[in-house]
This record gives structure tokens, sequence and C-alpha cells, in this order.
């Protein structure tokens, strides 16, 4: 039996006195893992017929939300409650399994109701034949259960299972075999179609897209669309997220705090930047105040500095009215002081600035690239490496787009690490315009060895002074003033892709080569990221498995195919 079948361990279960009344429920959720706390006071709930899907930044909190709503980790405080009538099913990123256990077992798990209700009809059918009992009650006993059978699929079970195991990959697989043997893709397909054939009263999916072709994506949608019950799902599918949900709900779970908006992706996205454009007219007002209380102030102590400067003769000429307007001038100036403090103490930063590849220093004639006659900046011709590259060419000129896409293994990672200059190829050749500058974004980003903290480390790397790495590092609020003297080491994997987005946007590149960059990312970086990318005007090349950016360059599409690249109709364009 798999998590997704397991039944909770923690949390309380009850029975909803009505199934329109079906809800999950997190209240005032406290969660510690290690030394580092997760979940604080978070509440949440999801009704019937909602589909929610939970989006936030990586490491907070997102997956033990789900873990402890299921059941599978007990909070330090707060309250957990299932009102469902039925199993909450859960979805894991990486599903367990009982030792031995083979596909068949966990098939026959996730159908063992209708396999309870075909054994009852078998038991009636036998009673019925040898007319025992009460051959009316029998009957009736035995219309209800094929009523019931009827309702829950159990005529189209063969084929039902045909259907989703098919659809998810796995119809090829010996129902035999055993669940360790299979691979971390195949387990969590398993545990996914496991759910959908149990079809629960409940449903708690933490990334149920990963390890999808886009078929099985489409299909999960349809299904989810229909689904009844209570649905969280935790997700960075922008596709999904924009067809699947009936409300978004962004988690900061260390700060307490869960904002659910309305809609899907695409409607978040709309009252995200509503709420930006909110934050920089708070900002505006508060410029608009703090100047006015400094003019004020300035005023104030002009007035006090007329009484300070009185001469003998003025003092001899002192009157009560003139000491009267001297505490007026002093009174003035503790209000202005005391707004003055008052402002400071509630400022208003400003929004982060976008991100943007537009380089601060565009004007200095060292940061340009001496552009060719005809205009390619980079070109690679007959590109050989092992079995994966056979012969592949590739011209990159300015303004240029390009999305390649090709199954795991096919060798677009290698191909773009040719092109960036940190693998030799085999064979053939890569030639670069003079001064160019070319960021790249490796897949995986690993600072694992890293010791220094993170500011340090940023330096290094940039060969910069402090000060201004430190300007870098918060000038687009990838990172703030508190995260500096973490070791890099220590960082989230998030947090890894973030400092290496720091490190390709300081680069000020003439052209990008970016390996799945919405990898580990947050939805909201996610979105800036691309548009900083649609803004760029130097060349691009992206591997991606994103569906929705695959689809917002879908006549950019470039197939790496037996070791060479095709567009839509031949061999990859050439200037």
């Amino acid at each position: 039996m798999s998590d997704a079948s397991s039944p909770p361990s923690g949390g309380q279960d009850i029975l909803s006195a009505d199934h329109r009344s079906a809800h999950l429920l997190a209240e005032n959720l406290h969660c510690v893992l290690g030394d580092r706390e997760v979940l604080r006071d978070v509440s949440l709930t999801v009704s019937r017929g909602e589909r929610v899907g939970l989006i936030g930044e990586n490491g907070r909190g997102k997956s033990t939300l789900l873990r402890a709503l299921a059941g599978a980790l007990t909070p330090q405080r707060g309250q957990v409650v299932r009102a469902v009538t039925g199993q909450v099913g859960f979805l894991p990123q990486q599903p367990e399994f009982p030792a031995d256990s083979t596909i068949e077992d966990v098939l026959a798990q996730a159908t063992a109701e209708i396999g309870e209700l075909s054994a009852r009809m078998r038991a009636a059918e036998e009673r019925m034949s040898c007319d025992e009992g009460d051959l009316d009650a029998v009957l009736e006993e035995y219309g209800r259960l094929q009523e019931e059978f009827a309702r829950r699929g159990g005529w189209e079970l063969g084929a039902r299972i045909g259907e989703v195991l098919d659809v998810f990959g796995l119809a090829g697989l010996d129902r035999a075999r055993r669940i360790r043997t299979l691979s971390g893709g195949e387990r969590t397909r398993l545990a996914l179609a496991s759910l959908v054939l149990t079809e629960p009263a409940g449903l708690l999916l933490d990334e149920p897209t990963n390890h999808l072709d886009d078929r099985a994506v489409d299909w999960l949608v349809q299904w989810l669309a229909s689904y009844q019950g209570p649905c969280l799902i935790a997700s960075h599918d922008r596709a999904l997220l924009d067809t699947a949900v009936t409300a978004i709900v962004d988690l900061d779970g260390p700060k307490g705090s869960t904002v659910r908006y309305g809609g899907g992706y695409r409607d978040y996205l709309d009252e995200r930047a509503a709420a930006r454009e909110r934050w920089w007219q708070r900002y505006r007002e508060w410029s608009r105040d703090l100047a006015e209380a400094r003019r004020r102030l300035h005023r104030a102590r002009a007035g006090s500095r007329v009484f300070a400067g009185r001469g003998d003769n003025d003092k001899l000429s002192y009157n009560a009215m003139g000491s009267a307007a001297e505490a007026a001038v002093a009174r003035r100036t503790r209000a202005a002081q005391q707004h003055l403090r008052e402002l400071l103490q509630e400022a208003v930063p400003p929004p982060p600035e976008p991100l943007d590849f537009a380089s601060p220093q565009a004007t200095d004639p060292a940061d340009e690239v001496q552009e060719p006659t005809d205009g390619v900046l980079l070109r690679a011709t007959g590109l050989k490496v092992g079995e994966v590259l056979r012969g592949a060419d590739l011209a990159l000129a300015a303004g240029s787009r390009h999305v390649i896409s090709a199954p795991n293994g096919a060798g677009k990672s290698t191909l773009l690490s040719v092109l960036a200059g940190e693998r030799a190829p085999d064979a053939g050749v890569v030639e670069c315009a003079p001064g160019l500058r070319i960021g790249y974004l490796p897949q995986d980003s690993d600072f694992g060895a890293e010791r220094r903290g993170l500011l340090e480390a940023f330096a290094a790397r940039r060969a910069a002074h402090v000060e201004d790495a430190a300007a870098e590092l918060t000038r687009f609020g990838l990172f703030g003033p508190e995260d500096f003297g973490t070791p890099a080491n220590r960082l989230s994997v998030g947090q890894w892709r973030r400092l290496e987005l720091a490190l390709l946007f300081a680069r000020r590149p003439h052209l990008l080569l970016l390996d799945e960059p919405t990898n580990h990312l947050s939805l909201v970086l996610v979105e800036q990221l691309l548009e900083a990318v649609e803004r760029f005007t130097g060349p691009v090349v992206m591997v991606t498995h994103d569906r929705a950016l695959r689809e917002r360059h879908r006549d950019r599409l470039l197939e790496l195919s037996d070791g060479r690249l095709l567009g839509p109709a031949g061999p990859a364009p050439r200037a």
C-alpha cells in the first residue's frame, strides 16, 4: 500500500453531516523540522468542490502542510480536521510502498471497495440459487448491491484500469512486477493511478504532474475538473494551475500567512500585479509625506532660530506675547519631529525592481560586442559529442529566439554546455563574435561545496567589492541583507537557483543559454524571469519541459532528433 492510500494517523477524522459540507481544515498549524520553523500558525480550509492550488517560495512548507493534512506528520500545535465521508487520498512527491508489493497488489488495494461489492453480489447470487433465506430480502439486497456496483463503475472496472495504466505510461509493465524494481517516476505515476482508481473523498496532491508527459497532464486536468471532493494541489505547473484549480493560495509558512486568490493562475497574476501597483502607490504616498514632514521640520527649526538669535536689546523688550510665540514654535518643532519619527518607524520600502537584463552601464564601450557583418553572434557547426550530438548546427543572431524540445537523454543539456564553452565537443566548432558575453543558466545549481557566506561567495565569483556585490544581490529582491551571512552550502535548492540567477544578471550578457529556466523557482519569479527574457534584445536559446513556456514559443521550437537540430520543416535555421 502506498502513501496514496494509507489511512491518516494524525488529526481528527469526522463524518460530514451532509456531503455538501465536506472539507479539509488546518487551523493554526505550527511545525518545526529539526531546528527549522517551517509552519507557524498557518490556517487553511478547502471545501467540497474546491480545487485549491497551493503555491509559494521553495522551503515555505507546502509539502509539510500537505503531510500534516494527510496525517503523515503530527504538528507541534494546531488542529487538523478531515470532515469527509470516506478516505482522503495523499500523493507525496516520493511515494512509499510496502516491501515486496507488486503492481497488482497496488491495483487490488485501489479497487478494494468495488472488489468487496463484487464478492457480496456473488454471495447473494449463491443464496438465491440455493433458495436460502427470505428470497425477497435477498433480491432487495442484490438490487442495492447492483445499483452501488454500477454507480462505482464496477462493470467497466477492467477497461478503466487499462485506460489509467495506459495514460500514465504503465500499461506495458508486468502487473506481477515488484514495486522496488520500478523507477522513481514509475512509482509516482503508479501512486497517482492508484488514487484515480480509488476516487477518494478528498485529495492532497504534491506536484502531481512531475514525471507526466503532456498527454497524461491533459488527462489528469480533465479528471480533476470533474472531481467533487475537497482538493489541495501543491504545484509549479502553470498550465495545471490555470486550467484545473478554482482558487490559488500563496503560502509563506514561516510567517504564518496564507493569502487566497480567487480563480485560476491568470487571475492570480492579475491580482498580484494590482497588489504591486498598490504597493508602489503606498510607497509614493509615503515618500511625499516624508518629504513634506522634513520641510515642516526645517521651517519649524528656522523659526526657532529667530528667537534663539535675539540680541540683548531684544531681550529687554521681550514680553508675554513673544514668549507665547516661541512656545508655539517649539510645539511645532516637536510635532514635526514626532511626525517624522513615526513615518520613519513605519517606512514603506519600494518594491524590488523587476528582473531586467538591461545593463546600467550599457553606454560603456567595453560592454559592446563586435557584431559581424552577417549579424551572427554565435555559430555552431557540425557539433558532435558521443552518441547524443551527431552534427548539430545552429546560428544565433540578435533577436533570435529558440526553444529546444526533445526527450530526456537526447542531448539538450549537452548542447547548451558546448555552446556556453563549458564543454569541448568531440568534433565541430563554436565561433563567437569578439567580446561576446554568454549568460549560461545550467539545469542544476549546486553550491554544496561552498562554505563561505552568500555575499562573500557571490562577491568572489563576481570579482567585485563587497559593497557592489551587496547592491547586485539585493537589486532584484532575490536576496535580502538577512541572507548575506548564510553559508552558501546551507541554502535551499531554490535559493541556489536564485544565486545562479543573480550571477547571470550581474554578468550583463549579450546572449542567453537557459537550461530548464523555470526549475526550482517560485511562480512569481518564473513570470518575472520570462518577462525579462522577452525584453532581452540578444539571442536566446532555452531548453524546457515547461508546457506553458513551450506553448508561448510554439513557432520557435527546435527539435533535437538523432543528434541534430530540426526546425518545423527541416534543419535548424542558419544565418
